[in-house]
């Protein structure tokens, strides 16, 4: 640990050390990087904040009610004292409904999700507490459930979010007693509000082992809960000409081949097929069907405005140029019309294909974004807004009111094509022909 901790660790009495816990100790044991420190001891909130500040740090109020202090130094740290907490008997809610301050470092380590992450470092001496064999599981790459799995994950349903976040990130197996109880207690998502269950989705869809995680949400019946659009398409089998999988292990191999940044469009691209085959009778129309869709799912789950646009519109283009034989002049205005998306267009594209047959052909993929990369080249106005000429200058040339604005989609029409170049005597050679002409 760092010596502003050590300085900070000095400041409290040796029968009640400072400890780092949770994944800070993990991922330490795991040689991965720490990004974050969680504190905790069997010192009360108003002393850590009183050894916080002799330690020359700043300290902040978090919640009262948890006892939680946030500390700043070079870095900052969040302590809170070992404590118990109680969940409403039958319901999945996150926050407990009461909290109870221990001495007792064992009820602390019982009260945490998994075994993994209730490891406790001292800072003054660098030793471990492991009273749950938290470390024996991080050597079999286990995630067992702290205490009585039952109790743990029926208290908060959002722990069985957490249990295959860490799948997804550390690659780690479910113990067999823990993944009987995520089973058992996955209808408790229910109770977990729209927005936690969509952060612990993000950070689920950021790991390497991303598609082990969304096979083991499906088998214990979470996402039957949290997506149950996507459960529609289990099963659902593909036009074996063109497709090795089902719409479901397409959709997660998609998510696996994608990098993290479009992984929520490929989990949605195809989310509406097997609505479509039902309702249809085909799939023609799963693209138009899935954008609808990804809005309804990315609404419901309180995502921003602007990540619910630019996901709905992946969804919607990810057909485009499938067979690579789209005449360039209609290409063009697609890519005109959604410049900001050809990168992640392009990666969602060759994601869908990896996932869709063995010899997919990638460069067939990439023809969008070698039409968008040859239109910057030739100066290609990506917008009317973008034209060596404006409505100035148009005017300029006799036209008023709507005229004007048909004028220059006309030349943002020529010069897109290729057929013009973009270029301001060039344009006005054309204002000043058709004056002539009329």
């Amino acid at each position: 640990m760092n010596e502003e901790l050590k300085k900070l660790a000095a400041q409290f009495p040796p029968e009640k050390p400072l400890y780092a816990v949770g994944g800070c100790v993990r991922d330490e044991l795991l040689g991965r990087k720490i990004y974050d420190i969680d504190l905790t001891s069997a010192c009360t909130q108003e002393q850590a904040e009183e050894f916080a500040s002799a330690a020359g740090m700043r300290v902040a109020l978090g919640s009262k009610r948890l006892g939680t202090v946030i500390i700043k130094g070079e870095n900052c740290y969040e302590y809170t004292p070992f404590r118990v907490d109680s969940y409403p008997a039958g319901s999945g809610v996150h926050k407990p409904v009461s909290v109870r301050f221990t001495e007792d470092i064992a009820e602390d380590a019982r009260r945490r999700d998994f075994t993994v992450n209730a490891l406790y470092r001292n800072i003054a001496t660098g030793e471990l507490t492991d009273l749950v064999g938290g470390a024996d599981d991080l050597k079999a790459r286990l995630l067992r459930a702290a205490d009585d799995p039952e109790r743990v994950l029926g208290e908060d349903g959002l722990r069985i979010m957490r249990l295959y976040r860490f799948i997804s990130v550390l690659g780690f197996d479910a113990e067999e007693q823990t993944e009987r109880a995520a089973t058992n207690k996955s209808a408790l998502l229910k109770d977990i509000a729209p927005e936690r269950i969509r952060v612990e989705l993000d950070k689920l869809l950021a790991g390497e082992y991303v598609g082990k995680a969304l096979r083991g949400l499906i088998k214990c019946g979470a996402m039957q809960v949290i997506l149950p659009e996507f459960c529609e398409n289990i099963g659902v089998a593909q036009n074996p000409a063109f497709h090795k999988y089902t719409v479901d292990e397409h959709i997660i191999k998609t998510v696996e081949y994608a990098p993290v940044r479009v992984r929520l469009a490929a989990l949605l691209h195809d989310i509406a097929k097997g609505r479509c085959m039902k309702e249809d009778g085909n799939m023609y129309r799963h693209a138009e069907a899935g954008a609808q869709t990804a809005e309804e799912i990315m609404t419901r789950l309180r995502y921003p405005k602007a990540e619910i646009r630019r996901v709905v519109r992946l969804v919607a283009l990810h057909m485009t140029d499938m067979r690579g034989d789209m005449r360039e002049r209609k290409l063009r205005r697609v890519v005109a019309a959604n410049a900001d998306l050809i990168d992640d267009l392009t990666e969602l594209i060759i994601a869908d294909a990896r996932a869709t047959c063995e010899n997919a052909d990638i460069d067939k993929c990439l023809r969008i974004k070698r039409v968008r990369d040859r239109m910057k080249e030739e100066g290609v106005p990506f917008s009317v807004a973008e034209l060596a000429v404006n409505g100035a200058d148009v005017m300029d040339y006799g036209y008023t009111g709507e005229s004007v604005g048909r004028v220059l989609q006309e030349l943002f029409e020529l010069t897109l094509s290729g057929e013009k170049k973009n270029q301001r005597d060039v344009l006005l050679g054309i204002l000043e022909k058709r004056k002539n002409n009329d």
